[in-house]
């Protein structure tokens, strides 16, 4: 389930079996393979030799909790990490990533969140019509495209299809490879007038860009996944990890690593205990 705070939306190795090749014969742990996507800091980034961020630490967390494998980790650029998942190449792959439909036909993923992202719009300091979706297709102002494939926007085109008297005007991205920051600058220079990303996303390059921009209150709550290689050979792993993440959202680990890592405890946000499974984006 994706929880909005104004509504609730329907929001490494080698082998196909990788998992079963890589048991050590001599203490039964199980080496596994997992991906990040290289240089995304707060979520998957590499400091020296240290693989770190939100998502790498919470498997070093989980990895602490099951004995029987022993996480290896690389990072590299999203094609390719997904390419590798596919391909039995790697048995996990993190970035936060969010869970659709047409992405589960080709991966499993976690039952459980691994993290909520906060999504807000992004506006000029001097915006005073817009704090919701509501403001924004109320005033008619422009968003920022957004890929089709992208769960934000799924996001606005589910708000349209439950507000058809009041809907927002926007259009899928054209240019995929437009950057956080290039699209934070179009907003900026008034091109744009709001844009949709995580709050996290903004935070991290906020003060880099020097830009005179601020945040609405949070406009949704995106569940985010661990995705797997797709079939048997990574079942009982994935109801491991499953179990392991459970446990940190109750005894509250993934509140603190939200804390670290994003500058907010995601789960305390309203709607956030409404986010208690993965979202099927149609």
């Amino acid at each position: 389930m994706f929880a909005v705070t104004t509504a609730v939306f329907s929001l490494a190795a080698c082998g196909a079996n990788s998992s079963d090749k890589n048991t050590s014969s001599s203490n039964d742990v199980q080496i596994i393979n997992i991906a990040g996507v290289t240089g995304k800091k707060p979520y998957t980034y590499v400091n020296g030799d240290n693989y770190t961020g939100y998502d790498f630490e919470l498997l070093k967390k989980i990895d602490e909790k099951l004995p029987q494998y022993e996480f290896k980790y690389t990072a590299l650029a999203q094609d390719a990490l997904l390419t590798g998942l596919q391909s039995g190449k790697y048995d996990a792959a993190t970035c936060s990533f969010y869970g659709t439909a047409e992405r589960f036909k080709t991966f499993d993923y976690s039952e459980n969140p691994t993290g909520l992202s906060d999504a807000r719009l992004i506006i000029r300091s001097d915006e005073k019509d817009i704090n919701s979706l509501e403001d924004l297709a109320k005033s008619g102002k422009k968003l920022a495209p957004i890929p089709t494939d992208d769960a934000r926007y799924t996001l606005i085109s589910q708000y349209n299809e439950e507000h058809p008297d009041n809907k927002i005007e926007f259009e899928g991205a054209t240019e995929k490879s437009a950057t956080v920051a290039d699209v934070l600058k179009a907003v900026g220079a008034g091109k744009y007038d709001a844009a949709i990303y995580p709050y996290t996303s903004f935070q991290s390059i906020k003060d880099e860009l020097d830009l005179d921009l601020t945040t609405t209150d949070s406009i949704g709550l995106f569940p985010t996944v661990f995705l797997y290689h797709k079939g048997d050979s990574t079942a009982k792993l994935r109801k491991d990890i499953d179990k392991v993440l459970d446990d940190f959202r109750q005894d509250g680990t993934l509140s603190k690593l939200s804390e670290k890592w994003y500058g907010e405890d995601v789960f305390s946000l309203p709607g956030a205990d409404k986010v208690d499974s993965v979202i099927y984006w149609e």
